[in-house]
């Protein structure tokens, strides 16, 4: 499905919808496949999700070798995206969310040329960064939300707060900030990667920092994050 990109049609009865999941750094194509199923099993097949991608985190954190088969997924959201498909659910944590930004630019840039994923997309940028997205890509979503995970026992936040908070007031009008919630998750106070985590699954490996392929890739006695699809699903038009 081009470079770093795996898709499967999982046949849901329950609608037409699409999610693709961006991976954080260095995090391997496998590791992507077992948050993404993860996350299908538990919320995305509910919410009426067909088609669904994961795909692999980038060779380096800020994305320059654009490396990543985007190309390939615009197109074919061509064909996938039909009248009928509810919404087109793109997630990007971490550095990922800089190879989601790619794609959004593309489907914004021609690449959509006729238009079918226009007010269909709902972006969440998930304690990302900002590199690459355009007021032109966002101008054509549906809804873009930006969120970093924040632990009240502690007061620490995740690493990408500030970057999110500023991204959230740029794009207020399109939904803008919230806090995910991490009250539950185990980090230690000050354990701002651990929290990074917490956009991933609901309980990291390490309380005190980031543990990647684990924390992508084990939900055994540790569920999935879906908490920032539920609370914005009704908003953002995220049903069946």
């Amino acid at each position: 499905m081009g470079f770093g990109v795996a898709r499967k049609d999982s046949q849901n009865p329950l609608g037409d919808a699409v999610f693709i999941g961006y991976a954080g750094y260095a995090i391997p194509l496998d590791a992507a496949e077992a948050w993404v199923t993860a996350l299908y099993a538990s919320s995305l097949r509910a919410h009426g999700v067909r088609w669904v991608y994961a795909v692999q985190g980038p060779a380096d954190p800020s994305y320059s070798q654009f490396e990543i088969g985007n190309s390939k997924i615009a197109a074919a959201l061509q064909t996938e995206v039909l009248p009928t498909s509810q919404f087109v659910l793109v997630a990007g944590h971490s550095s990922g969310s800089f190879v989601a930004h790619e794609l959004l630019g593309q489907l914004a840039g021609g690449l959509d040329p006729a238009g079918v994923t226009a007010d269909k997309v709902v972006y969440f940028d998930l304690d990302g960064g900002q590199s690459g997205l355009t007021a032109s890509a966002v101008g054509r979503l549906r809804k873009a939300y930006f969120s970093s995970a924040f632990d009240p026992g502690t007061g620490t936040y995740s690493p990408n707060h500030g970057t999110m908070t500023s991204l959230g007031a740029t794009y207020a009008s399109k939904g803008g900030y919230f806090d995910t919630d991490a009250s539950a998750a185990g980090c230690q106070a000050g354990a701002t990667w651990c929290l990074h985590m917490v956009l991933i699954t609901t309980k990291p490996h390490n309380p005190a920092d980031a543990d990647g392929i684990p924390d992508y890739s084990d939900f055994a006695g540790r569920p999935v994050q879906h908490g920032y699809v539920e609370v914005k699903a009704a908003e953002a038009g995220i049903v069946p």
